[in-house]
C-alpha cells in the first residue's frame, strides 16, 4: 500500500485538509459529494494510488478543514476549493491532472473540466441538473418549505447564526435528501469521522439553479459517467442525457441506487473507474 501524508491547502486564509498519496506523472484529485467528508472515499483513493498520485480533500467547513459555520454547503466556495486543490497538485510536480467526483462533486468536476485543461474525469452518480435532482427528491410543497427555510437561514447568517436542516432523513421527515434510499447515506460516513447530519439551510436557495449540464459540451478530455440505474437522487435518465452531450464520454451502468457504488457495488465501480484511468492516463 502506498504511504500517504496529510497536507494543508490554503484558500482565502483558511486551510483545507487533504490526504496525498504520492505518485508520478498523474494525480487524481478527489472530493466527496453533498455534505459528506473525505473519509468515506479513502477506499477509492487507495485503489487509484496503486498507479497514480492521489489528492483527496475536504471542502472548507467540512471534516478537518477550517471554516465556520460548520458543514456549510456553498457551491462557489467548493468550486474554488477544487481549483486550489488542482493548483496544489500541479505545485507538487504532477504533469497530468485527473478529476474524480461523486454525486454533488460529480457535478463540480464536469463544470471544472469545461474550464480547466485536465487529462480525464470520472463522474460517479453525478449531480448534473439541480432542477432534475430537487424535483426527483421533493414534492412542490417541500420545495417551497425548503426555500423559506433557506431564506430564514440567509437572514440568520447576517448576525452569524444558522438555521440547520438534516442532510438525510426518512421520507416522512423534512431533509435535503429524504427518498426511501437516502438514509443509506449514513452508511458512507465511516465511524469516527468528523461529521454531523446537518447543514445550514441556505443551500436550498441555490442548488436548483446549479446545472453542470450546461457546460458539458465544452469538455474535451475523456469522461467516464458511472450511472446507477435505480438512482432516486441523481436520476439515471438525466445523467445519460448529459453523457450524450459530452464529446468524449464513456458510460458504465450498474443495477443499483445512488449509494450502491460506495457499498455493495464498490468493487465493480472502482474497478471500472481504475481501468478507465489506466487506459487514458498510462498510454
Amino acid at each position: 500500500m502506498v504511504k500517504n501524508e496529510n497536507v494543508k491547502i490554503e484558500v482565502e486564509g483558511k486551510k483545507i485538509d487533504a490526504i496525498h498519496y504520492p505518485g508520478e506523472g498523474t494525480c487524481v484529485v478527489m472530493a466527496h459529494g453533498f455534505g459528506a467528508v473525505k473519509d468515506g472515499l479513502i477506499p477509492f483513493a487507495e485503489v487509484f494510488s496503486k498507479d497514480f498520485g492521489v489528492l483527496l480533500f475536504d471542502y472548507r467547513h467540512f471534516g478537518e478543514s477550517e471554516g465556520e459555520p460548520r458543514q456549510l454547503i456553498d457551491i462557489g466556495k467548493q468550486l474554488q476549493d477544487w481549483r486550489k486543490a488542482i493548483e496544489f497538485a500541479k505545485m507538487l510536480g504532477y504533469e497530468n491532472i485527473a478529476l474524480w467526483g461523486t454525486s454533488f462533486s460529480g457535478g463540480h468536476v464536469l463544470k471544472l473540466s469545461s474550464e480547466i485543461d485536465v487529462s480525464a474525469v470520472v463522474a460517479q452518480v453525478p449531480f448534473v441538473d439541480g432542477l432534475a435532482t430537487v424535483t426527483a427528491i421533493h414534492s412542490i410543497t417541500d420545495i417551497i418549505t425548503l426555500t423559506m427555510l433557506g431564506l430564514a437561514d440567509k437572514l440568520a447568517s447576517i448576525s452569524g447564526k444558522t438555521y440547520r436542516l438534516p442532510i438525510v432523513a426518512e421520507p416522512e421527515r423534512l431533509a435535503f435528501m429524504n427518498t426511501p434510499e437516502s438514509i443509506r447515506y449514513l452508511e458512507i460516513i465511516p465511524e469516527g469521522a468528523k461529521w454531523e447530519n446537518s447543514a445550514p439551510a441556505r443551500i436550498a436557495l441555490s442548488v436548483s439553479f446549479y446545472r453542470p449540464i450546461k457546460h458539458v459540451k465544452e469538455i474535451r478530455c475523456p469522461v467516464l459517467y458511472v450511472v446507477g440505474e435505480r438512482d432516486t437522487i441523481t436520476p439515471a435518465n438525466k445523467t445519460l442525457e448529459v453523457a450524450k452531450q459530452t464529446p468524449n464520454a464513456e458510460v458504465v451502468k450498474f443495477d443499483g441506487g445512488h449509494f450502491d457504488g460506495y457499498l455493495e457495488l464498490f468493487e465493480f465501480c472502482v474497478e471500472k473507474e481504475h481501468d478507465f484511468l489506466v487506459r487514458h492516463l498510462l498510454k
